[in-house]
């Protein structure tokens, strides 16, 4: 390619940057859309799920 026909340094750098930021701004908003998809299917703490596996185990082990 000749000199004439590349494009502008600055201009690369722009397209790069825009990318960028659509990849990034397109990951963040994935995530924060599972997030809230994720608040709606919870159960609420009112519920009548019982807990299970190690969730309800205390951390202290009891010396009886």
């Amino acid at each position: 390619m000749k000199k004439k026909d590349e494009p502008k340094l600055w201009i690369t750098v722009l397209k790069l940057v825009a990318i960028a930021a659509l990849l990034i701004g397109g990951v963040g908003g994935a995530l924060w859309l599972a997030s809230k998809a994720e608040q709606r299917n919870a159960a609420s703490p009112g519920s009548t799920v019982k807990d299970w596996g190690i969730v309800s185990d205390s951390p202290l082990r009891n010396n009886r």
